[in-house]
């Protein structure tokens, strides 16, 4: 009899989980978030299965023939980047996010529903391979900073880069053009808030 209530249980489970996995149109799936270490960690996040336009997959395909594993969802406030710095157009559901790899590394390209790039964020897991003139500017505005975190950004304008620094207690957040220029920084200093943005 006890044997006929556990069969009857793993059955009852086992047809719960079978239904559960066809009869949604959700997926978990992994999105970064920023934070001050080495790496992206990754926040397992519930959003819906979407169709891509065959076009914006294609558009895709041509700009980044390299990328590996493209996971497209729709836009979410949750980036590998703060938006807000970027400058970039605000977005919303029915815009599109793919995250995919190059090389061994995490990329994350958005696009409107218009099917325009609007730019692509990648996690810089070595350090010794930014622009000099990147270098140069750290070197001469942040001195003794540790690089805890690069993300660099594309967009039709520009290439720039986001970088978190530390010296001792103070922390330091950064968007250094690809030329140099400072674009932004904002941070603490001997317990002292700064936020400068150049005009």
């Amino acid at each position: 009899m006890q044997s006929k209530n556990w069969l009857a249980l793993v059955t009852v489970v086992v047809f719960a989980t079978s239904c559960g996995e066809g009869s949604t149109k959700d997926k978990k799936i992994i999105e970064p978030i920023s934070t001050m270490d080495n790496k992206m960690p990754e926040k397992v996040t519930t959003v819906n299965i979407i169709d891509v336009p065959e076009s914006m997959k294609l558009s895709f395909e041509r700009q980044y023939p390299k990328g590996d594993n493209a996971t497209w969802s729709s836009y979410e406030p949750v980036t590998a980047f703060n938006w807000g710095w970027s400058g970039w157009p605000t977005m919303d559901t029915t815009d599109y996010m793919v995250k995919y790899t190059v090389d061994n590394s995490d990329y994350w390209t958005w696009y409107d529903n218009d099917n325009n790039w609007i730019g692509t964020v990648s996690a810089v897991t070595d350090f010794t391979g930014l622009p000099q003139a990147v270098n140069n500017s750290i070197q001469s505005k942040f001195p003794g900073y540790t690089i805890i975190s690069v993300n660099k950004e594309n967009d039709k304008n520009r290439t720039a880069y986001e970088l978190e620094l530390t010296k001792g207690e103070d922390k330091m957040k950064a968007l250094i053009a690809e030329n140099g220029d400072v674009l932004k920084k904002k941070g603490t200093v001997a317990g002292e808030k700064i936020k400068e943005k150049k005009m």
